[in-house]
């Protein structure tokens, strides 16, 4: 039997806390041989993209495929067991994804930002961004949040819904360079083409989440965002090097090596340097893996099983 488990069902089970503690689980055994992520594959279709991304992490028993293809809305996540030999549970995914890439930034902010960060600036009001928002607070004691989208109806929307649900100031910024300015922690998640965060506008110390750009047609960190961070890392290089755009063309410049970025599991298990001084800047370039996906899948299957949720079939 294979256990079905809805959107709903995964909602009630988890939150943001557990998606950063299973993430941080299992990125702290990523350099084990048998540990192993698949990237993103897109296949076009007529209208929109299919995408699979796949994982294997052997120590908790767990391997599996995320298949999306939002022109249909589907999205699933399939997990299988290495012991069982067989295809043990489907979980509806999209709640799941954006939720667990907020966790990613959480695990980088809590390894990457000042311990005593208060201030926070998030570029970007749609889908992904109140998950990056809780997150960060979940792993440092903001106090004042500020952001930003080009729609001002949006921004101010969105400011009184998180200020509402976290408790703490949260205001709307009249541009992006105001929304980052003084923020020690800054993250911009958004789709754009072009860059919309600008690293001449950054403070000394800050750590900065670039979330959106998770396909090679996208950018939203100029040059000196990159090359003026003391420490750069991303989910997987591997991955980066097929999506990260602002990294790839500084690498096809000249201006940049690849092993000069790190891994964000690298930096979990203490095999890559995080923040040694208040005053480097620091940088976590998100893509997203599926490896993340199966690690909060694990998560949510554990908890689901405790609690007799989900549908066998």
């Amino acid at each position: 039997m294979v256990l079905y488990l809805t959107q709903d069902e995964v909602k009630s089970l988890v939150d943001i806390n557990d998606s950063i503690t299973a993430l941080e689980r299992e990125f702290a055994n990523w350099s084990e041989s048998s540990t192993d992520n698949m990237p993103r594959r897109r296949l076009d279709l007529p209208r929109g993209t299919l995408n699979v991304m796949a994982a294997a992490l052997p120590g908790s028993d767990i391997f599996g495929y995320r298949a999306y293809a939002p022109p249909i809305g589907y999205n699933l996540l399939n997990l299988l067991s290495f012991a069982d030999k067989k295809l043990i549970a489907l979980i509806e995914c999209g709640w799941l994804s954006t939720t667990r890439t907020g966790a990613a930034s959480g695990v980088a902010t809590k390894y990457l930002a000042s311990e005593d960060a208060t201030t926070l600036a998030v570029i970007g009001t749609g889908r992904t961004a109140a998950d990056q928002m809780r997150a960060v607070v979940c792993v440092r004691p903001i106090e004042k949040v500020s952001v930003y989208s080009k729609t001002p109806e949006n921004r101010v929307a969105f400011a009184e819904k998180m200020a509402a649900e976290l408790g703490i100031e949260v205001i709307a910024a009249d541009s992006a360079q105001a929304c980052v300015a003084g923020a020690e922690v800054v993250t911009v998640t958004t789709n754009s083409a072009e860059p919309i965060l600008f690293g001449d506008w950054l403070a000394p110390g800050t750590h900065v989440n670039a979330v959106g750009a998770n396909q090679a047609n996208r950018r939203e960190i100029d040059d000196t965002v990159v090359l003026g961070a003391d420490i750069v890392i991303t989910d997987q290089l591997i991955q980066a090097q097929l999506e990260a755009r602002a990294l790839i063309e500084l690498v096809a410049a000249g201006r940049l090596e690849w092993d000069q970025v790190g891994e964000l599991g690298a930096v979990v298990e203490g095999n890559w340097p995080g923040r040694t001084s208040a005053d480097q800047i620091t940088l976590f370039h998100s893509l997203g893996l599926a490896f993340e996906d199966v690690a909060f899948g694990k998560l949510i299957l554990e908890k689901a099983r405790a609690a007799g949720i989900g549908k066998e079939i």
